[in-house]
């Protein structure tokens, strides 16, 4: 017998590290893509509207920006990672959401937000607040299945409820997600109707560009998110447009201080929990073809020399952070394939660097995917005849909302057989 299979058979039977064990349970007991309304019966299907601002309760009469659940109550269990408050004065400073990226000098963009807790009842209203993103920008899950979306005003600075009504009285698992929307927690009549789910989620890290921002993506469905619930994970993501390892965009860069430590989130705690440090399981870091124009710098005499080094920066960052714990390199993807349309040379410079650094260091938990082979796309986004017209948008490059969903699960899938199969 080799010494590899010695070894992975001792591994074997002495079981998954606590941190491995944390990940294995989320993915297997929790970890769904969003189902269907036609999965939802008619009895667990909510009728949502949307108050006035300024409104009181029409429940029970509390301020709208005083509900009996606020949004520190540890019978939340968050989906985005740890939570801030929307602003420093009244009414904002009432209201919860995602730390989202650092854009650089103290600037943050605030993303996706969600949360979860069970029902008993018949109806309950959620407060929101007028910030975050247009177009639709709040959706509810009901049992995982999608119940409803709304387009709620995002510009004016006042807070309403949403109120949800069911057809008959049940226990139920609601999940409220908003596209940068704040909300501060739930309102019911009686709190004897709220629970906890009792979900473990254990928290994961993601950087990346405007893909994992989720650029073209429906509401809820964009790559990282998809990937995130499909394994069960409380996902703290840290996307920003125009960005990689090299290249700042409009903003700053992977290995910019702030962005560092919203993959680390070292001593960042959560306005929900306090004193509790945030601590992520996870690291996943998405390669990008942002870097793919980039100069070396002082970073090395190539392209691919350069993003190597900026690599190990990374490792080295989240290894002092979090020592032991596993980070993965996902490689940078492109938004058409062959037989037409290759990825220039300098993309693959740009999976060689990650390629190269990851596995240089593959005995210290860290951890490769690749993304260009196989290719996710093939042909060109305007070929009606070519699998790229239903996945890459107009623009040419970033995924439609049937991309986003192939590339999230398609992650999802890679990142679970690793899970289960290599990390200690």
């Amino acid at each position: 017998m080799s010494v590899d299979l010695i070894a992975r058979a001792l591994g074997a039977r002495s079981g998954p590290t606590a941190n491995t064990a944390a990940l294995i349970a989320a993915l297997r007991s929790n970890g769904a893509a969003t189902r269907p309304l036609e999965r939802l019966p008619a009895s667990d299907q909510p009728v949502l509207t949307q108050g006035g601002a300024g409104a009181n309760s029409t429940i029970n009469a509390r301020a709208y920006w005083n509900p009996l659940f606020l949004c520190e109550n540890p019978v939340f269990t968050y989906l985005s990672g740890p939570i801030v408050k929307a602003g420093t004065t009244s009414p904002s400073w009432g209201y919860a959401r995602s730390r989202g990226a650092a854009y650089g000098g103290g600037g943050r963009g605030s993303g996706p937000f969600a949360y979860e807790f069970m029902h008993s009842g018949t109806q309950l209203e959620i407060p929101v607040f007028g910030m975050g993103n247009p177009g639709a920008n709040f959706r509810v899950l009901v049992n995982g299945c999608l119940a409803g979306t709304m387009a709620l005003p995002y510009n004016t600075g006042q807070g309403c409820y949403v109120k949800l009504v069911f057809p008959v009285s049940g226990t139920r698992r609601i999940t409220v997600e908003t596209q940068s929307v704040p909300v501060n927690g739930v309102n019911v009549a009686n709190a004897a109707e709220i629970a906890s789910t009792g979900a473990a989620r254990p928290l994961v890290t993601v950087i990346g560009d405007s893909f994992a921002e989720g650029t073209g993506a429906a509401l809820g469905e964009g790559e990282v998110l998809v990937m995130a619930r499909a394994l069960g994970f409380d996902c703290s993501l840290a996307a920003s447009g125009g960005t990689g390892m090299l290249n700042p965009g409009t903003r700053v860069n992977f290995l910019d201080p702030e962005r560092l430590l919203d993959m680390t989130l070292s001593g960042i705690t959560s306005v929900q929990t306090g004193a509790a440090a945030a601590d992520p399981k996870l690291a996943v870091v998405l390669g990008t073809m942002n870097d793919h124009l980039s100069s070396p710098g002082a970073f090395g005499a190539t392209l691919q020399e350069a993003i190597a080094n900026r690599t190990h920066a990374m490792i080295d960052a989240w290894q002092a952070a979090r020592p032991g714990k596993p980070i993965v390199f996902f490689g940078p993807t492109w938004p058409s394939g062959p037989p037409n349309n290759r990825p220039p040379l300098t993309v693959y410079n740009v999976r060689d660097g990650i390629m190269e650094a990851a596995w240089s260091r593959a005995n210290e938990n860290v951890w490769y995917i690749d993304r260009l082979m196989p290719h996710l796309r093939e042909g060109v986004w305007n070929t009606a005849s070519d699998q790229a017209s239903l996945y890459t948008t107009t623009d040419g490059t970033h995924p439609t909302a049937l991309g986003h969903k192939l590339d999230g699960l398609w992650m999802a899938t890679v990142l679970r057989r690793l899970i289960l199969s290599e990390f200690a």
